[in-house]
């Protein structure tokens, strides 16, 4: 587990190969350096993910900009990638933004592992 500012990443595999990166605390200034050291991580292993940020309390400018910088450079490395956000903050957030369709958004971890394997057929075409 990694822990910043008030934000806490917690890593752990998913059986399918995907990692499950559970988000807890506020995604602010102090947090997002955390969060991006563990999303270059994964982008350089090549790795799928998820971010489960429904244990998030606030989202932060800094932490929102992580998180469109991780839309484009998944898209950059071939890397399949989903976010859980149902029922938090961070929903209300991305919709008063007008990014919530810059980002690959879902009510549920099954919903995100969808989106994950329907990625990794389009990156095998």
């Amino acid at each position: 587990m990694r822990t910043a500012g008030d934000v806490s990443i917690h890593l752990r595999g998913h059986p399918d190969g995907v990692v499950i990166a559970v988000l807890t605390g506020d995604l602010d200034r102090l947090g997002a350096p955390a969060l991006e050291d563990v999303l270059a991580e994964l982008l350089a292993d090549r790795q799928d993910f998820v971010l489960d940020l429904r244990g998030l309390g606030f989202l932060g400018v800094a932490g929102l900009e992580v998180l469109l910088d991780t839309a484009r450079a998944t898209t950059r490395c071939g890397v399949s990638w989903a976010v859980v956000t149902w029922g938090s903050v961070v929903n209300r957030t991305l919709e008063a933004l007008g990014v919530s369709g810059l980002l690959p958004v879902h009510p549920t971890l099954i919903d995100a592992l969808a989106e994950i394997e329907t990625g990794r057929a389009e990156h095998a075409r």
